[in-house]
Parts: structure tokens; sequence; C-alpha cells
């Protein structure tokens, strides 16, 4: 039977931490909790479902120790999710039965669709669908930069699950909003040398941001429709804040400094965890 290693973050999640731990407690062999110093009954909550708990810096963000958590498993195969992710029934029941499956087929990652859920419950369409993501992989097949917004990168291949198996995004940071995407853009800006993705059309708009927010958010909504990708009133209200996020990020890189701009050209090469030595 293959085991798994269970891996979340915390920082003052005592609200949420044992919702996450109540749902994976049965389907995982080993739960391991990465905390920032919490001051709050986190740590207390992770040690009553025998999690192994390491105490770590806090960055903001959970990207920077998540190499870190790796080389604490004892396990080859991991289930990595933050405090507000959770896997919808039927992946939970068939979630040892496909590691075992993609694991003799010699997969050495498994991506899934996210549905990012709103405050009031309902599913964020575009921007944010559909949304692919990796959560399920073996410890020695991906490496993680810990740079903000980095997903792993994977040496061998990836079983993408068919959609009837899928992760919940809860919507607990909703009140946050703000203030997380100004704390990720700063990340964003002194971590990655420069920003890349899309056509050439969505490279300009970007380039002549914050001068061109309007009309970004509206090339934005107008891709979605071209692409038929399915939108609802909600799309609105979050391809909005994609496009606010892109004019701050654009602020903050090009009024950075000589010495942050060699820093991040840095990150980008060798990576911020590795970089650091974390």
């Amino acid at each position: 039977m293959t085991e798994i290693s269970f891996i979340t973050f915390t920082r003052n999640s005592a609200h949420r931490l044992k919702g996450l731990l109540e749902h994976v407690k049965d389907i995982v062999d080993e739960i391991i909790v990465v905390d920032g110093y919490s001051t709050d009954e986190t740590v207390d909550i992770a040690r009553s479902y025998g999690a192994k708990i390491y105490e770590r810096k806090p960055w903001g963000y959970p990207d920077p120790d998540r190499m870190f958590a790796l080389k604490q498993a004892s396990y080859d195969w991991i289930l990595m999710l933050d405090d507000d992710e959770r896997l919808c029934n039927k992946l939970k029941i068939d979630l040892r039965e496909i590691i075992e499956k993609c694991s003799i087929e010699g997969f050495v990652a498994i991506d899934l669709l996210r549905m990012n859920l709103s405050k009031c419950n309902r599913i964020i369409l575009a921007p944010y669908f559909p949304d692919r993501v990796l959560k399920i992989f073996k410890k020695d097949g991906v490496i993680f930069t810990g740079r903000v917004h980095d997903g792993p990168k994977v040496f061998g291949r990836t079983y993408h699950l068919p959609e009837k198996y899928y992760l919940i995004h809860l919507p607990y940071h909703e009140d946050g909003w703000l203030k997380k995407m100004i704390i990720y853009a700063y990340f964003q800006c002194i971590q990655y040398d420069y920003i890349t993705g899309g056509n050439k059309l969505r490279q300009a708009f970007i380039h002549s941001l914050p001068l061109t927010t309007i009309p970004y958010y509206l090339y934005l909504l107008s891709t979605f429709v071209m692409k038929k990708v399915p939108i609802n009133a909600l799309s609105l209200k979050y391809t909005w804040r994609r496009a606010f996020y892109d004019s701050v990020l654009q602020i903050l890189m090009k009024t950075r400094s000589d010495t942050r701009r060699r820093i991040a050209k840095e990150f980008s090469k060798v990576g911020f965890s590795q970089l650091l030595k974390l």
C-alpha cells in the first residue's frame, strides 16, 4: 500500500486548521505542519492530531518553506494543501488508489482542477477557471523555488485528473484580499527579473500599466469571451482585481532600484529558497 505524507503551512490558523486536519486525517499516513510562530492555538490543534510540527520564520506566504517541508516527509508521495483547501469527496475516497496507479505507471505528479469559491460560496469562473494546480506529487519529483506564484518544477510525467476529481478553494482570505495582493506584488517585484506570459498584445498592455489599467481590464474580459472561457458576474469583479494586481506590480517593478533588479535576477536564476538556503 502506498503511504502518503500530508503537508500544510500555518500562521495563526486556529480557526481553519481543525477543519483541514479533520478532513485529511483518515486518508494520509503522516501530517506535517510548518508553522510561522503562531500566537493562537494553531500549534496545540496540530499537536492534537499527532502532527510533526516545525516552526519557521514567517514570510507572509508559504512558498519559501515548501522545500524544507518536503525534506521532513517520511514517505515518497505528498499531498500538500493550504489551510483553505479541501478535496472533493470522490477524490478523498479514491486518492490512495489514484496515487498507487500513477506510481505503477511512472507518473511523478498529479494535477487537478481547483474550484475557487467567492465569499457567498459561488464558483468564480474567469479569470480563475479552469484553474489546474499541482497538489499531489512525489517528493523527489519536484522542486519549489520559493518565489511567490511560482509553481513546482516537475521532473517527470504529470497525470491530469479528470474533472470529476477537484479541489475546493474556500474563501477564508477574502476579507484581506487588498493587503494580500500588495504583499504578493511586493515579493514578486523583488523575486522576478521580468514578467512573461500572454501574447504580444497583452505584453504591450502590461508594459504600459498603470496607464492602461482600464483598457487592460477590458482586454482580459474580451479574451475570455473569444476563448469561450465561462464567465459570470463574479468574473467582472475578479478580473478587475487581476488587472489591479498587475498594475501595482508594474509600478513596483518600474520604480525598483538597480540593486533590487540585480537581486531579482539572481532569485530568478537560482531560486529564492535556494539562494537564501532556506
